[in-house]
């Protein structure tokens, strides 16, 4: 789903602002990839069709031309940009109080607004570094060099065998941190992960899909991470109209109608997740390094015990809409990948790898690829579009729907 602005207009917002825009083109001339390394490094967009092509992230474009003004968030939008977590928890980098509300939440400058400058580039990659400082709620400073080398992917395994059939526009990014101070990060004074969201614009026929490993609760806990829900639900918890648990998949509508955050646990997790439009034409994959065997950090709003900090997610989604005044961010929802913790020596880095595909065709052909790869098809996708959304009476917020 297209943001209503085509590749060229989100390239000239960009020069109109006075960040440097950077266009990556592969062998598939009519792919490219925009970034934006003044704008904390983001991914800004892709295109299926060059110039003439629609942008199809979603662009946050009145904070772009306003500039780094916000002092909560600067909300630039785009396909991917590089973030650190946890975000909540007694090691958490998004609060100032150890009360975590969204009255003391609080994005810092290496995450909101500072630029990254141009190591190096050719015509279908880009390498971008910056210096972030961060600090957490414990008190724990960290120095740390990132470097975000991003590539214009030319081949994609969704598509093979189908490429006469399907169309594709993708990245990776290749996110290395390296600790840059004498001191090591550690867990007893708070670890770090690297997070990467990305923003896709919603409409009435969007459904986020997240792969679920099966097996039995009591070896892989919960197919799904629900701690988010009484932070960010209205009414503490998430109605059943919005979501569907079923055998290796969870769906979620992502129509603008509600908030919600949802995730998957490392042990849980397959290595993708994405989101699909029933009705057919465009679907997205997102792909990462998965490290099932290593400790997540855990993000949740609130004091957590040494068990609950190393058991955090791999892969989460967040879907925006109104807030208790009616507020919202705006219209999109968030495909997120995590790294596992990065507990980092001095001068040690870790590399996190993220890729991101648009795929474009015919419904039957974007079926085949959703139930291979994202373990649902456009027909369940369908179905939980069809269930009533009405969440004004307190009876709506119920169970999910699940499928046996």
């Amino acid at each position: 789903m297209a943001t209503g602005i085509t590749f060229r207009a989100a390239v000239e917002l960009l020069q109109d602002t006075r960040n440097v825009p950077v266009i990556l083109e592969g062998r598939r001339r009519s792919a490219r990839v925009l970034c934006a390394p003044s704008l904390v490094g983001r991914v800004m967009t892709t295109t299926f069709d060059a110039d003439r092509g629609s942008a199809l992230a979603w662009i946050g474009t009145n904070a772009i031309q306003k500039g780094p003004v916000d002092s909560v968030f600067n909300n630039y939008g785009g396909e991917e940009r590089p973030w650190f977590g946890p975000e909540g928890s007694q090691f958490g980098l998004h609060f100032r109080s150890k009360i975590q509300t969204f009255e003391n939440y609080r994005v810092q400058a290496g995450m909101s607004w500072q630029p990254y400058k141009i190591v190096h580039r050719t015509a279908d990659s880009v390498l971008m570094r910056a210096r972030i400082h961060l600090q957490n709620l414990a008190g724990t400073r960290f120095d740390l060099n990132v470097e975000r080398l991003i590539r214009i992917i030319d081949c994609c395994p969704y598509t093979m065998g189908l490429t006469d059939r399907i169309d594709f526009v993708g990245f990776q990014s290749e996110t290395r941190v390296t600790n840059m101070d004498s001191r090591p990060i550690r867990p007893e004074t708070g670890l770090l992960c690297c997070w990467t969201p990305g923003l896709h614009p919603y409409h009435d026929g969007s459904v986020v899909a997240l792969p679920i490993r099966e097996g039995s609760e009591r070896e892989l806990g919960a197919p799904i991470r629900r701690d988010y829900f009484k932070d960010l639900c209205l009414g503490g918890d998430l109605p059943a109209a919005y979501w569907s648990v079923r055998p290796g998949r969870a769906l979620f509508k992502a129509d603008g109608g509600f908030r919600l955050k949802a995730g998957v646990s490392a042990r849980r997790a397959c290595n993708r997740i994405g989101a699909v439009q029933p009705a057919g034409g465009t679907m997205v994959i997102q792909d990462f390094d998965l490290y099932p065997e290593l400790s997540y950090v855990a993000p949740w709003w609130r004091h957590l015990s040494p068990e609950e900090l190393a058991d955090g997610e791999a892969a989460s989604t967040y879907i925006d809409g109104p807030d208790e005044n009616g507020n919202r961010a705006g219209d999109f929802y968030e495909l997120e990948t995590l790294s596992p913790a990065m507990p980092l020596l001095p001068g040690e880095s870790f590399t996190h790898r993220n890729r991101v595909y648009h795929l474009r065709g015919e419904r039957q052909d974007l079926n085949r690829v959703s139930a291979r790869f994202l373990h649902t098809t456009f027909e369940e996708a369908a179905e939980v579009l069809a269930v009533s959304s009405d969440v004004t009476s307190r009876a709506a917020i119920t169970a999910p729907v699940v499928a046996r």
